[in-house]
């Protein structure tokens, strides 16, 4: 139990250090507010595309792809019991359109790129990336595929722009990083492989999403002005649903699945699949608050206090699972 404690207490604060470094770096104004959209930019469009596609490429064989096809349906089923469980709460609680669904998608929908990828290479090593990347795949399909869906349906906006959503949905579906797993599944089901000086070069280019992703997050933090923070009651509840329901949620469909005999799951992909599930709230939630005229300091705050928690709720999870 020590020994995982402080492996696991090692590898949050490798995490936890980066951020602060982004943290100094924004409050000392070594950087212009510009900066962070360019890592941003980088991150998504060109660093992570190539670091998935070779990942894929690399630890997605024949051996595996059934089990890991398995676990992707698995992680869905867990992510739709925790919308229904999320709506329920939202329900009970009378809330108003303005937060429903931001709540929800707090609730449920993760952030595997910016901090699920490096939390699991620092906890788990290279050899979970296949695990890591089932649960990338669900959770983009939950959050293009529905979280953004009930968004736009709850806000202003929707009868006069209905027509067009599910075109866009179905764009925004297909990010970079999807395109690059994508691409990644074509040359595993071609035997193609990428190598020689391509393959360095993008492993290089993909080496840059652990320290860059981290870096945005104390960026981001940098910006934050924790005095005018006011916690409330409802931002508890969205934080407990995060940290506690969601990979409770998880472990449950794991252990029920393999009582069924569906499947047999190594530790380290349960593991990956109940960690991913307590990783912060999606960075884009302001934006889609923003975009779909619903309440922007609410999204902003419970995105900042899951940053802030996350790290305390990893310890407790790998101490437990």
């Amino acid at each position: 139990m020590l020994s995982v404690f402080l492996v696991s207490m090692n590898s949050v604060l490798i995490i936890i250090t980066i951020i602060v470094i982004g943290i100094i770096i924004r409050n000392m104004h070594i950087v212009s507010d510009q900066f962070s959209t360019d890592i941003s930019n980088v991150l998504i469009d060109v660093a992570l595309p190539l670091s998935i596609m070779l990942l894929t490429q690399r630890y997605v064989t024949k051996n595996n792809f059934k089990i890991l096809t398995v676990g992707t349906i698995l992680i869905m089923v867990a992510i739709l019991i925790c919308f229904f469980i999320a709506y329920l709460i939202s329900r009970g609680l009378k809330l108003d359109k303005s937060r429903r669904s931001i709540f929800i998608n707090g609730f449920v929908n993760s952030n595997t790129l910016f901090v699920g990828m490096p939390l699991n290479i620092a906890l788990f090593g290279i050899k979970s990336m296949p695990y890591f990347l089932c649960y990338f795949v669900a959770n983009t399909i939950a959050t293009w595929g529905i979280g953004v869906k009930i968004v736009y349906k709850d806000g202003p906006q929707n009868r006069s722009t209905s027509s067009r959503k599910p075109l866009k949905r179905l764009v925004n579906l297909f990010t970079p990083p999807m395109w690059g797993f994508i691409l990644g599944l074509i040359f595993f089901a071609t035997s193609f492989e990428v190598t020689g000086f391509l393959k360095e070069s993008f492993s290089y280019i993909g080496n840059l999403v652990t320290p860059l992703s981290l870096m945005f997050l104390g960026l981001q933090l940098g910006k934050t002005k924790f005095s005018e923070m006011k916690v409330e009651r409802l931002d508890l509840m969205a934080q407990f649903g995060k940290f506690v329901v969601s990979p409770f949620v998880m472990l449950l469909v794991i252990v029920a699945a393999q009582r069924m005999q569906i499947v047999s799951l190594g530790s380290i992909f349960i593991k990956t699949m109940v960690v991913q599930a307590a990783t912060p709230m999606l960075n884009v939630l302001p934006i889609l608050a923003d975009q779909a005229k619903m309440d922007i300091p609410f999204s902003t705050r419970i995105l900042t206090e899951s940053i802030l928690i996350f790290p305390v709720a990893v310890v407790v999870i790998m101490l437990l699972v």
